[in-house]
């Protein structure tokens, strides 16, 4: 059993880390996340010293570390739907809350 958690910026998943007995693992999502963070905002630099990242609530998953952030990535990328993304984070649903 490994729990999990999502880093966002605002609504956009970057990267979900995982952990187990073994450790933590970051698996980083695919870059097409990373265009949108950069289409989000007209300095890039300065997002990166932001207070706009935030980790989604801690989840578990049946599973080594590594297996459950690989597999938690690849849902989220094949599923990504940013209207509905938006949506939630401006209703304040994104992180759990």
């Amino acid at each position: 059993m490994a729990r999990y958690q999502i880093l966002y910026w605002q609504h956009v998943p970057l990267s979900v880390k995982a952990t187990d007995e073994q450790g933590s693992v970051r698996q980083p999502l695919s870059d097409q996340f990373q265009t949108a963070l950069k289409a989000g905002t007209d300095n890039y630099k300065e997002v990166m010293h932001s207070s706009s990242f935030k980790w989604g609530q801690i989840q578990e998953r049946k599973g080594s570390a590594a297996e459950v952030a690989v597999a938690v990535a690849a849902e989220l990328m094949e599923r990504w739907d940013e209207a509905e993304a938006l949506a939630m984070f401006r209703q304040g649903k994104l992180y759990g809350g």
